[in-house]
């Protein structure tokens, strides 16, 4: 069989383009409803993400999905984030509707599939910390983990300011169009076991982002365990302070003094809702 290179990447071209259509005319104006009236538009998250992969894929999408697993990452990455660019300011009952919007999503999918074990993934895709690490405390098995990322963006810098002019910008954020998931890349970051320059990006962060990276390590570490019975959990005293001291090992120490108080604070998900 003689291959007919050019045709092959003008479908793939024209296959990128719906995708992009798809987002402009579904996802976008979502987002913006999200910001205007958030309550009316979590309403519309399952609709106009059905919308925008029937735009993207027409007659042919129930056969890609099965062949593939699910919708190329572009339009469920954007859905994502159009829900978590405002997930840190709704409030928790708020935060609940949106999450369980999305589970709606994910639960249809192998797991496998949703954290990035086989193909690129969807939850690792998801920038915002609040959301990924509510999803990671009701549905452990979609937790994407670190190394992808990092491994792959990250784990050749061997200081932050040969990091920080390619992948952070003026405002201490990470730069979209290298880095998928900030949450991810942060948290990773932060870690001793991954990198020895996790204080210096503590002072060169965004501070409001940090803050968020912060509550959603401590809630990945205490929230699955904050709504079982004692007896089932095991979790004593004794455990929490172990965690604490955990994430003392592997955080830097400008942070240590947060931890309780975020531990304390809560505010998390609660998994027994979303069984």
């Amino acid at each position: 069989m003689i291959w007919n290179i050019e045709e092959i990447v003008r479908s793939i071209d024209r296959f990128h383009l719906l995708q992009d259509i798809a987002v402009e005319e579904y996802i976008r104006p979502l987002a913006q409803a999200l910001m205007d009236d958030p309550k009316k538009a979590i309403e519309q998250i399952f609709n106009s993400y059905n919308k925008a992969l029937d735009s993207a894929y027409g007659k042919d999408k129930s056969f890609i999905f099965a062949i593939a697993g699910g919708p190329y990452e572009t339009i469920p990455w954007a859905l994502y984030n159009a829900v978590g660019a405002v997930y840190p300011y709704l409030e928790r009952d708020m935060k609940d509707l949106a999450l369980g919007k999305i589970l709606n999503i994910l639960d249809r999918l192998n797991y496998a599939d949703v954290n990035g074990l086989r193909g690129i993934g969807y939850t690792t895709g998801i920038r915002e910390p609040l959301l990924l690490s509510d999803i990671g405390i009701v549905r452990a098995l979609y937790w994407p983990g670190l190394h992808d990322e990092w491994d792959s963006k990250g784990k050749k810098y061997s200081s932050l300011y040969e990091l920080q002019n390619e992948l952070i910008d003026d405002e201490g954020m990470f730069r979209q169009k290298i880095i998928n998931s900030d949450f991810l890349f942060a948290y990773a970051l932060l870690r001793a076991d991954f990198c020895s320059f996790g204080e210096e990006y503590v002072k060169r962060a965004n501070p409001q982002f940090l803050e968020r990276v912060l509550k959603g390590i401590v809630g990945l570490r205490f929230g699955w365990k904050k709504f079982l019975p004692p007896e089932e959990n095991g979790n004593t005293g004794e455990n929490v302070q172990q965690g604490i001291q955990r994430l003392k090992e592997i955080l830097p120490g400008s942070l240590h003094d947060k931890i309780e108080p975020l531990r304390q604070e809560a505010g998390w998900a609660d998994s027994a809702k979303f069984r």
